[in-house]
């Protein structure tokens, strides 16, 4: 058993550990869109700067044009020449800190007039750019010995002995200058968010270290309680987080030492009520063996005391029942009167024994609930009329209707004598009784109990004497239309 819990309990993660885990995941993919986002946005701006110097070169070739000795010139000078080199020259010459470029003059028909021979001419009419206000566009192409690169085509017309004609100035610089330029703005960029990943990573285990103290103090003074002490825990200041743990498992303990002061009261009462039935069964049996008694005689009263003990183990076993398992049981849907009917028919051999009237009124009435907690309370009532109701009496069953609700009063009734007022205070307290009136064992106790569970009432009171009222008790049992805590469908 041990080597299998050893397994699960590795796979087990701290409440630390979740939380990381948990978070770790959307801060990556957070940071890695802004990683994302805040390179194409620095590219895009690196991408219009070097655009604008490009467009800034090209219209600075085109003011150098002239014509001389009949022929279009353009003649560089020697601060120009450092940039432009007309050799096309490759990518890894380029300085650290700048492109060289390349440039070519020519006709719209494509023919040479300045610059780089070898680059190729660019035979189009550019469009009117939106954004520079002039004839000029930007491409990308590639180029012998310098690769891909970034170009710009100017239309630019220039007066000649022919007239007006076009010329298209042509600028470019290698593309490795700003591949390399953006290959650094993506390291930066994520070497920042690695950074402030980590430091969120160390906030995050930090505050969840904090957050977890009065967890962890909780489970220290849980391992330090002692296994009888189900007084509630206390803990100072708790979290808004741990406060429904403390008390739902503050509402166990409470549970729990009521389930365990019914056990000890079961215990106590089944030891202290059987003690005496035994030990007279023990005297009655003794005394039948010696022949201090007639067989017939003792084996008479040893009956008896047996059906008194089998009667009180009935009402321990019962009350047992209606306080562990009552509200986990499945409801049900019955007849109320059905229910009450089959209550006397069961106990009619102690109505005929006793030669007593009983009556049963009330029309078919129907509920949801526990009806095994509803007989029981009907059999217990309807037993102590029968012991208390003289011999030949009346007694019986009333079914009424509530009015204004779905509930129901049910009610036994008797001819006997009552309660008495030392009684009253003390009718549902186990084993109490007087000389004077009727005792209360713990059939009455169980019957409040159940009644409770039921979300019922129950009241017993003396009723009228005179010409029309028998006197008697009174013992009546008010139900909801739906009985017990579970909901039955139809």
């Amino acid at each position: 058993m041990p080597e299998a819990a050893a397994p699960a309990a590795s796979r087990t993660r701290s409440l630390r550990s979740r939380l990381l885990l948990w978070l770790i995941g959307p801060l990556v993919a957070f940071l890695a869109v802004n990683a994302y986002f805040t390179y194409t946005s620095a590219l895009q701006t690196a991408q219009l700067a070097f655009d604008r110097l490009l467009v800034t070169s090209a219209h600075a070739l085109a003011d150098l044009i002239r014509l001389e000795r009949g022929e279009l010139q353009i003649t560089l000078p020697h601060a120009a020449l450092e940039i432009y080199d007309g050799t096309g020259t490759g990518a890894g010459d380029d300085g650290p800190g700048r492109s060289r470029m390349v440039y070519r003059v020519s006709f719209l028909d494509g023919e040479y007039l300045a610059g780089d021979e070898e680059l190729a001419p660019y035979r189009e009419r550019p469009p009117q750019h939106p954004l520079y206000q002039s004839m000029i566009a930007l491409y990308d192409t590639t180029a012998r010995d310098v690769g891909p690169m970034r170009m710009a085509a100017l239309l630019q017309p220039v007066e000649s002995f022919e007239g007006m004609r076009l010329v298209v100035v042509q600028v470019g610089e290698s593309s490795a200058y700003r591949t390399r330029l953006a290959a650094q703005i993506l390291r930066g960029t994520l070497l920042r968010q690695g950074a402030l990943l980590a430091i969120l990573l160390l906030l995050i285990w930090a505050v969840a270290t904090l957050a977890l103290k009065p967890a962890r103090a909780l489970a220290r003074q849980l391992d330090l309680r002692p296994a009888r002490d189900l007084t509630p825990v206390a803990i100072e200041h708790p979290p808004q987080e741990l406060q429904p743990v403390v008390a739902g498992f503050n509402g166990l303990l409470s549970r729990l030492a009521a389930a365990q002061e019914q056990q000890r009261r079961f215990v106590a009462d089944a030891s202290h009520q059987l003690r005496t039935p035994l030990t007279v069964l023990q005297l009655q049996a003794d005394a039948g063996l010696r022949g201090d008694l007639p067989p017939e005689e003792a084996l008479a009263s040893i009956a008896a005391t047996t059906r008194r003990a089998n009667r009180l183990v009935e009402q321990l076993l019962s009350s047992a029942r209606a306080q562990q398992a009552a509200a986990q049981e499945p409801a049900e849907r019955f007849d109320l009167r059905a229910l009450a009917e089959d209550v006397a028919v069961e106990l009619s051999p102690l109505l005929a024994q006793r030669h007593h009237a009983f009556q049963l009124d009330g029309a078919a009435c129907e509920l949801s609930g526990y009806r095994w907690m509803v007989r029981e309370i009907l059999g217990n009532l309807l037993k102590n009329a029968i012991e208390f109701t003289p011999e030949g009496g009346a007694l019986g069953i009333r079914i009424v209707p509530e009015h204004g609700t779905d509930g129901v009063a049910l009610t036994v009734w008797d001819s006997g004598p009552g309660l008495s007022d030392a009684m009253r205070e003390q009718v549902f307290t186990p084993f109490v009784t007087d000389r004077s009136s009727r005792g209360a064992g713990l059939g009455l106790a169980i019957c409040l109990d159940l009644a409770r569970t039921l979300g019922a009432t129950l009241t017993l009171v003396n009723g009228p004497t005179g010409p029309e009222g028998a006197g008697g008790l009174q013992a009546t049992l008010r139900l909801p239309g739906r009985v017990g805590h579970e909901k039955m469908p139809r």
